[in-house]
């Protein structure tokens, strides 16, 4: 049993979204890099850990960051790293959403949605989770409402991880602030 989930699962993110050649890992076009070799990685710095615990870290992780597959594994989004981004969604919700700081309204007004140090703009499908992501920028999280199907029509590519969308940007149009009825 993992001692401690959380000390690991950010370690496996800094190591498949972040900075896998600072510990002599591939990744491919996609971000999977070799199982084992993460393994490997993993046991250096937790010594005592177990295949199957990383496995249901994995499994019963409510975000479902990483994905193992045919003997890899990757991080699904948060990459700062150059990857492609997995199947391509073709229909998308009518709204995402997307939580973040009150005082970057201003900019994201002019600007749009930007992807700051990572590759790909994070959207969420709830606002529950827009606002839990959104916490970790801000206390009290302003919640954003993206246009996405209007956005789509208009030619913005999405794709889709899991409870993720991801995109490249979201121009101003599309975005409006979020308020509960």
């Amino acid at each position: 049993m993992i001692k401690n989930r959380t000390k690991v699962s950010k370690f496996m993110s800094l190591l498949l979204r972040h900075r896998p050649q600072n510990f002599g890992l591939t990744v491919d076009k996609y971000g999977f890099a070799d199982f084992n070799k993460v393994f490997d990685i993993l046991m250096k710095k937790f010594p005592g850990l177990e295949k199957k615990d990383v496995y249901k870290l994995i499994e019963n992780a409510p975000n479902q960051r990483f994905q193992i597959k045919e003997g890899k594994i990757r991080a699904r989004y948060g990459h700062s790293i150059e990857i492609k981004p997995g199947g391509r969604s073709h229909t998308v919700p009518e709204v995402l959403y997307h939580g973040t700081s009150p005082k970057n309204w201003g900019s994201i007004q002019n600007k749009g949605l930007k992807p700051g140090k990572r590759k790909f703009v994070h959207l969420s499908i709830s606002v529950k989770d827009a606002l839990r992501v959104g916490k970790r920028k801000d206390r009290h999280p302003l919640i954003l409402k993206i246009d996405a199907q209007t956005a789509q029509k208009n030619g913005l590519p999405f794709w889709k991880e899991e409870k993720v969308y991801l995109t490249k940007e979201v121009p101003p149009p599309y975005i409006s602030v979020y308020k509960d009825k």
